[in-house]
């Protein structure tokens, strides 16, 4: 699978499904789609798609119903309602979609085109904003809360996909066919799990109980170092801040997926999708 193949894949289903939290943590956020109810399809050529959902303030990303969620996870299903359509010619039109450097083609909804021009728009910047951090950005407690969060989503969601399609972590999911791993953020989240099996690897936001593997980070700002490449993680592991328990072996190919994450998005993320 080509290059532009693999990072579509992981702005629809790694960093879109963030908007969720934007919108569920963010009040501006919230109170800016509070009265919508509409679905929004994206559609490349060749089969790749996925929805987001408003209604009653609450945000899904999903190619269904939206992406798993542990007990206490955001938000239910936003429900059906209006739809959108847009369509893009390949997976190479959709990423320069990301980087603001291309339009969707709208097939279906035209009359609701207002919506992602204006408040579609200003909910994909402020999830950009979150996901670009600086030093003096995550000096703010607010900012590096929503960032981690962010950023350890869009980890997550990306693991399946390099699994599935990233010649260099394919041979990794022989370490990853039975078990949960947690990624836990102390004393109370953020965390995020994946559901291993032989049929797939399913990420979900929230920490899912018995795990298998269990990382857990000290605060969040050894959180957002870790996640951003910034930390020292034998010293980490020597001094507490990081602590492994459970399978080593899955948290080392876990960590090998990761790696290969900046490849394809920068270690924030690329730029959230504007219509």
């Amino acid at each position: 699978m080509s290059y532009d193949d693999v990072r579509a894949r992981l702005n629809l289903l790694a960093v879109l499904p963030n908007l969720e939290d934007v919108v569920r943590d963010d009040a501006e956020m919230r109170a800016l789609v509070s009265g919508t109810r509409l679905t929004i399809w994206f559609s490349v050529v060749g089969g790749l798609s996925t929805g987001v959902r408003f209604a009653g303030g609450v945000c899904t990303v999903g190619p269904d119903h939206g992406p798993p969620v542990a007990a206490g996870g955001p938000g239910a299903a936003a429900g059906p309602g209006p739809t959108v359509r847009l369509a893009f010619i390949s997976a190479a039109h959709l990423n320069n979609m990301f980087d603001g450097a291309s339009q969707p083609i709208p097939l279906w909804g035209f009359n609701h085109l207002g919506f992602l021009k204006k408040e579609f728009t200003e909910l994909s910047d402020r999830m950009a904003y979150y996901l670009t951090p600086s030093d003096e950005l995550l000096s703010h407690s607010g900012y590096l809360a929503m960032n981690t969060l962010l950023t350890l989503n869009t980890a997550v969601f990306a693991v399946p996909v390099l699994l599935g399609h990233d010649s260099d972590c394919m041979p990794l999911r022989h370490e990853l066919t039975q078990g949960t791993v947690v990624i836990k953020v102390l004393p109370d989240g953020p965390a995020v799990s994946l559901v291993c099996g032989a049929s797939g690897v399913i990420p979900v936001k929230g920490e899912l109980p018995h795990p298998s593997a269990l990382v857990l980070l000290r605060d969040l700002p050894t959180a957002n170092a870790f996640l951003n490449g910034k930390l020292d993680t034998f010293a980490a592991a020597v001094t507490g801040d990081v602590q492994i328990w459970g399978r080593v072996s899955m948290i080392d190919a876990l960590a090998l997926v990761l790696d290969r994450v900046p490849k394809y998005l920068t270690p924030a993320a690329e730029p959230a999708a504007t219509a």
